[in-house]
């Protein structure tokens, strides 16, 4: 089947419709802030709200997914954020709605995801068979570059085409049906029962990372990816400005064809890969984006203008990262035992949610004080070294035998 199985296709579908539904929600209150406020500091402040709760309880959460019915926390998770949603919607159509009403959403959001995006790296393990994991990791990658591309012009247009009502109306209803569609996958419930405290399980979750070197390497290289791609994201408004033609339309393209690269990668995965696993992929991702990040600060040193070559190295870049986003998923898919799965998967959230932002402002402290031609080139060399690193190392991390690993 072009989406592996019933039970996947139900859980794809409702992440693709959630997932842009989201992206016209985020743009439409953004500006919605903006408009009513004029304040950079409400604005900034909007998107801390919105991802702190799930920083701070991530691996909290995990535990509790451990714990619950997965079925049911993506059920109750979306459907829960839909009718947050629809509250926002109803206030602000009887013209009642408030700044505070909006940080409290988004909070109350954020908790939602911090139980459903962990829980559905974990249920796609149950519902997949071993040999098609790399397929669905990619598949669900593919919606994540789709809306990378297409959402923020979705919530531009949006805006402007249906209002602000008709944009919280479609993203609320767009979790409604997600939860609709997940609430009709079939899986075996692995019912847990244990007396342990939530401090103990977490511990325990914690101390597994740390002893199984297989899964602490797909920490380090979450935490890696997001370190490097925070430089990316500093430096690409000034090398937009540079290039030849009008700076935020570079800027978007050069964004776009993050996004379009992330797709490409996504679906040359599942259609080329792989019944014969192997982490290697991961680790060759890791040089090839050193690579483009590296090409990006030559192109700055050589004073290139030109808009062509540097979208073609962002497409690479997307590429790579999709490359490395889908087989550090499927190896800790394949490592981790069902019982743990979300107290890992929360760490690695978690691992991706404080690294990026502390990257992005590292970089831009970096920015004031070095060239960014000279910052993209060191941190491409840095990502090179840790991919072949990486690649030296993996006979003692991972074993002979990594292109069939068993689930635990």
């Amino acid at each position: 089947m072009l989406l592996i199985n019933k039970n996947f296709g139900l859980l794809w579908v409702g992440q693709l419709v959630s997932q842009l539904g989201d992206r016209a929600y985020n743009i439409a209150l953004l500006w919605w802030l903006f408009e009513k406020t004029k304040s950079p500091l409400i604005v900034s402040s909007f998107l801390i709200a919105a991802m702190l709760p799930e920083l701070l309880i991530g691996p909290v959460a995990g535990v509790y997914i451990d714990r619950w019915n997965k079925k049911k926390t993506l059920v109750v998770s979306d459907f829960a954020r839909g009718v947050i949603i629809l509250t926002i919607a109803a206030l602000y159509d009887l013209n009642l709605l408030e700044i505070w009403h909006i940080y409290m959403a988004a909070c109350s959001i954020s908790i939602c995801s911090a139980l459903f995006n962990p829980t559905t790296m974990a249920i796609i393990p149950v519902i997949v068979e071993k040999e098609d994991l790399s397929k669905a990791n990619a598949m669900s990658q593919m919606v994540s570059g789709a809306m990378s591309v297409i959402g923020p012009l979705l919530g531009a247009s949006s805006v402007a085409l249906i209002g602000y009502m008709g944009v919280l109306l479609f993203n609320g209803f767009s979790y409604i049906l997600s939860g609709i569609a997940e609430a009709f996958i079939r899986i075996k419930v692995v019912k847990i029962d244990t007396e342990e405290s939530i401090m103990t399980s977490l511990m325990q979750g914690l101390r597994y990372i740390r002893t199984d070197a297989r899964v602490l390497v797909v920490v380090i290289v979450i935490a890696v990816i997001h370190v490097f791609m925070g430089s990316i994201y500093v430096i690409m408004p000034f090398i937009a400005n540079g290039l030849t033609g009008t700076g935020v339309n570079n800027l978007g393209v050069l964004e776009s064809a993050i996004g379009v690269g992330m797709i490409v990668g996504a679906a040359y995965i599942s259609k080329s890969m792989l019944k014969k696993f192997t982490e290697v992929y991961l680790f060759y991702a890791i040089v090839c984006l050193g690579l483009a990040i590296f090409i990006l600060g030559t192109l700055q040193l050589e004073n290139v203008s030109l808009l062509v070559p540097y979208a073609i190295v962002c497409t690479l870049i997307g590429f790579c990262v999709a490359v490395a986003s889908v087989f550090w998923r499927t190896i800790a898919q394949l490592c981790v035992p069902e019982k743990m799965a979300g107290r890992v998967f929360s760490v690695f959230g978690t691992t991706g949610d404080i690294s990026l932002p502390i990257s992005i402002g590292v970089f831009g402290l970096f920015l004031n004080i070095i060239n960014p031609a000279v910052l993209l080139f060191l941190a491409g060399v840095c990502l090179i070294i840790i991919g072949i690193v990486l690649l030296y190392k993996r006979q003692n991390i991972f074993g002979e035998a990594t292109a069939s690993v068993e689930r635990n």
